[in-house]
């Protein structure tokens, strides 16, 4: 998948958030926990504990920033609530897309504490200008807004409707640059306060939802922490461990090693061999019909179910010469040499990357997941013997 399509993975988080705001109106589903006072409290801390947990920084200031809005709201402390809770909704929409710009760190380093005096600051400046600015909370007339846009928008909107929308835009436009559970956390939280401002949701279920949508968002890194190799964006070692726990009747593995990789980072840098292994991670991912680990240093495993073997051998050979034919293009400047001085330089000259391949085929003398990918590495090792750039397939 593409980087800039990453964040189709965590596509499931907005649709936790539609499934809850379809649940409370069906009469078989009782949501009532989510309205009671306490439970957004409850949600929104353990989403904070779990931030420091996993030193999120985002999820933290996120999880304090509604928790915080949902007390002085209960409380009544809000200059002019309840009448004025849509625009402090929208105004933490506004951060929350700000937040999806950053990075994590922890909430003690110097980020965390500017971030945090910048939103004491923004609380103490908008008390103090509440009364000054009251003119910005009355509806937006429409003869304000250009002619073409005038057309699809209604007879009047309010300014957290027009905030609260402009943040869900923004929202969304960051997931390509930052894609991730975290900001997909966040742009889920983001549409969800712009509900609460369209369709005045109960302050209740906003934060209880909220609360449950960014621990499921701290899940959703621990997965792929546990499960995805972070340099290539592949499943890990540990997830081909667990596919092997339950695989089809039929299947192959195939085990891929790229062709002198020492030489290459001994040569060129490693920032040049992690460029070979995502070039190879993507090619195997695009030509190769099943499902692709990262094992481990340069060797991969493809995890090929069916019976077909001479297909998923024709494949495989068509996959090798797809990899040796794709020319490798390094990013930094400088001109290739074999000096060591000339380390992680390449000037735009394209290498020639190849790999070798090894095959195995569950068969009755081949039954369990262990011995397949013995054999496959066996074929692996027979094809390096072979000359490399070649595919083995175990007999």
């Amino acid at each position: 998948m593409p980087p800039y399509l990453q964040w189709l993975r965590f596509i499931w988080l907005p649709g936790m958030l539609l499934v809850l705001l379809v649940a409370q109106y069906l009469p078989w589903i009782d949501l009532t926990p989510l309205y009671s006072p306490q439970f957004p409290i409850l949600l929104l801390g353990m989403a904070a504990l779990l931030g420091f947990g996993f030193r999120s920084s985002r999820v933290v200031l996120a999880a304090l920033l509604i928790m915080a809005l949902y007390m002085a709201a209960s409380s009544q402390l809000l200059p002019g609530s309840p009448r004025e809770l849509p625009l402090f909704l929208s105004l933490v929409a506004v951060n929350l897309v700000l937040f999806t710009c950053s990075r994590d760190r922890s909430v003690f380093s110097i980020f965390g504490v500017l971030w945090t005096l910048l939103l004491l600051a923004e609380g103490v400046g908008f008390v103090l200008l509440y009364d000054c600015c009251s003119p910005l909370r009355l509806a937006f007339p429409i003869e304000n807004l250009p002619g073409w846009l005038s057309r699809f928008a209604p007879e009047s909107f309010s300014l957290p409707q027009l905030v609260g929308s402009v943040s869900a835009v923004g929202a969304f436009a960051l997931l390509f640059l930052y894609p991730g559970p975290t900001a997909m956390g966040l742009f889920s939280c983001t549409l969800l306060l712009l509900f609460s401002v369209w369709i005045e949701l109960p302050l209740e279920f906003t934060g209880s939802v909220a609360g449950i949508l960014l621990v499921a968002s701290l899940l959703g890194a621990s997965y792929e922490l546990a499960f995805r190799d972070e340099l290539t964006g592949l499943h890990s070692r540990r997830a081909f461990r667990y596919q092997m726990l339950t695989p089809a009747w039929n299947y192959s593995i195939a085990m891929v090693d790229i062709d002198y990789f020492k030489k290459l980072n001994d040569r060129y840098g490693h920032q040049v061999g992690d460029q070979a292994l995502q070039m190879v991670a993507v090619q195997l991912v695009r030509h190769a019909n099943g499902t692709v680990f990262r094992y481990g240093g340069e060797e991969f495993v493809i995890y090929l179910p069916g019976r077909n073997r001479k297909a998923k051998e024709a494949q495989l050979e068509a996959l090798r010469e797809k990899i040796a034919c794709y020319p490798l293009r390094l990013r930094s400047s400088g001109r290739i040499s074999t000096g060591v001085s000339q380390r992680g330089k390449g000037g735009g000259k394209p290498l020639k990357i190849t790999v070798s391949i090894g095959v195995a085929h569950r068969s009755k003398k081949l039954r369990k997941p262990e011995g397949i990918l013995k054999a496959a590495d066996q074929a692996l090792y027979k094809a390096k013997r072979n000359g490399r750039n070649c595919l083995s397939v175990h007999s």
